[in-house]
C-alpha cells in the first residue's frame, strides 16, 4: 500500500488552518497556547463570539490561563485585540500570516527541514511577494552545510585539547556533558563554522547568560554571526555590548522596565541589522511614538519602515523628509493625519473595521481577569 485515501465518515466539517503557524509558529509554542489557538479558530468559522470563561472551563483550567495564551499570540502578531471608538475592548482579530523574512531562523526550530527532504519547494518559493518588505541584504558569506559526525569522528575530537577546553566550558555553564545532538552541534561551530576555541566559549557562555541553553539556539547565534564576519571573541563581545546598549536605550526612551519580548527583539534585530540603521535613528523613531503616545514597537516599525523606503540613512535625511511632508500637507490643504514621515505606518491586517488601540501586556491580562469577575459576580 502505497497511499492512503483519507475521507471523513458523515460529513464532519473542519476548520482550516495556515501552514505558516504549523511551520513557524506551532512547534515553539506551549501546547496549551496551542490548543488555545485552535479553538478560537474553531470558534471563528463557527461564528461564535469568544467568552474567556467558558474557553477556561471547556479546557478546564483558570481564565488566567486563557488570557496568557491570548497575550502570547498577540505578542507574536497572530492575533489582535479590536476596540470600538469608545476604545472599549470589543473582540479579537485573528491575523492573516505570512513566513518569517529570516527563513533560517525560523527553520532551525520548526522542523521545515523534514519538508525539505520530500520537496524542492521552500517557503520562500511559496510566499507571496507583496507579503514581506523587500530588504537589500549584504552579500554574506556561504554557510557551511551542517553535517553528521560518526561516533569515531566523535572520539577522535576527543584528544584535541581546545575542544577538552570547550567542553569544560559547556558543562560549566550549561551544568551537564553535552548529549550527542549537542555535541554535533559544538563540532559544527568548532570545526565547520570554524570559531576559534575563545570565541566558542564565549558563545557557551553569552547562551547560559541570557537563558537560551538550547543548542538549537546557540547554533542559529553561530551562524548570526558567522554570517557577519564575527571572528573573534572580541568582535562578539563589542558587537553584543552594543546590542545591549541600544536595547536599554530603547527600553528607557519607552518607559519600559520590564525584559523585551521575543518579538520586541525582532523588531530590533530588523532596525540595526536588516536596515542598518544607528542608534540615534532608532531612539528618533522612539522619541516620535513617545510623543505621539503610541508606546507600540509596531508603531515604531511602521516609522522606520518608512524612513528605509525613503532611504534615509542621517538626522539630516530625517529632516529633509519632515520638510517635504509638511510641504506636501500645505499644497494639498490637509492637516495631519499622524502617518507620513513622523508617525508610524502600520500594514491593516485584521479582517475587521474596528478602532484599534495600542496596549500593554499587563492591561490585556487584567482586561481579560476583571471582565471574568464581573460575570462571576453577577451571573
Amino acid at each position: 500500500m502505497n497511499t492512503l485515501v483519507i475521507t471523513s465518515e458523515n460529513g464532519e466539517t473542519f476548520s482550516s488552518i495556515s501552514n505558516f503557524f504549523i511551520d513557524y509558529h506551532m512547534t515553539q509554542a506551549n501546547g496549551e497556547f496551542v490548543k488555545v489557538y485552535l479553538y478560537l479558530v474553531r470558534l471563528l468559522q463557527a461564528g461564535r463570539a469568544a467568552d474567556i470563561q467558558e474557553i477556561a472551563d471547556h479546557f478546564q483550567c483558570t481564565s488566567r490561563d486563557i488570557c496568557r495564551a491570548i497575550r502570547y499570540w498577540v505578542d507574536r502578531n497572530l492575533l489582535q485585540i479590536e476596540y470600538n471608538q469608545e476604545n472599549e475592548p470589543i473582540g479579537l482579530t485573528i491575523l492573516h500570516l505570512t513566513a518569517p523574512q529570516s527563513h533560517k531562523e525560523s527553520e532551525a526550530n520548526s522542523g521545515m527541514d523534514l519538508l525539505h527532504k520530500k520537496s524542492d519547494v521552500t517557503p520562500a518559493a511559496m510566499q507571496s511577494p507583496k507579503s514581506v518588505l523587500p530588504v537589500k541584504q549584504p552579500e554574506t558569506p556561504s554557510v557551511p552545510e551542517k553535517k553528521t559526525y560518526t561516533p569515531a569522528q566523535i572520539r577522535s575530537f576527543g584528544a584535541d585539547s581546545q575542544m577538552e577546553s570547550i567542553l569544560y566550558q559547556f558543562e560549566m555553564y550549561w551544568g551537564h556533558t553535552p548529549t550527542t545532538s549537542e555535541y554535533q552541534t559544538l563540532l559544527y561551530i568548532y570545526e565547520q563554522l570554524e570559531f576559534p576555541a575563545d570565541l566558542l566559549e564565549y558563545l557557551i557562555e553569552y547562551c547560559a547568560s541570557i537563558e537560551h541553553t538550547s543548542h538549537r539556539y546557540m547554533e542559529k547565534v553561530a551562524i548570526d554571526w558567522y554570517e557577519r564576519g564575527i571572528r573573534t571573541a572580541k568582535q562578539a563581545k563589542d558587537e553584543n555590548s552594543a546590542y545591549r546598549a541600544l536595547n536599554n536605550a530603547i527600553s528607557k526612551e519607552l518607559g519600559l522596565s520590564r525584559v523585551l519580548t521575543p518579538t520586541e527583539l525582532g523588531y530590533i534585530n530588523k532596525w540595526k541589522y536588516d536596515y542598518a540603521f544607528q542608534q540615534d535613528i532608532i531612539i528618533e523613531a522612539c522619541q516620535r511614538a513617545s510623543a505621539n503616545n503610541k508606546i507600540s514597537f509596531r508603531y515604531i516599525n511602521g516609522t522606520l519602515s518608512n524612513w528605509y523606503e525613503n532611504h534615509v540613512r542621517t538626522m539630516e535625511d530625517i529632516r529633509q523628509l519632515d520638510a517635504k511632508h509638511e510641504a506636501e500637507k500645505k499644497s494639498s490643504g490637509k492637516g495631519s493625519t499622524g502617518a507620513g514621515a513622523t508617525g508610524g505606518k502600520v500594514a491593516n491586517l485584521s479582517f475587521n473595521h474596528f478602532e484599534q488601540r495600542e496596549y500593554d501586556n499587563q492591561e490585556l491580562e487584567d482586561f481579560f481577569i476583571e471582565e471574568v469577575r464581573k460575570i462571576s459576580e453577577n451571573p
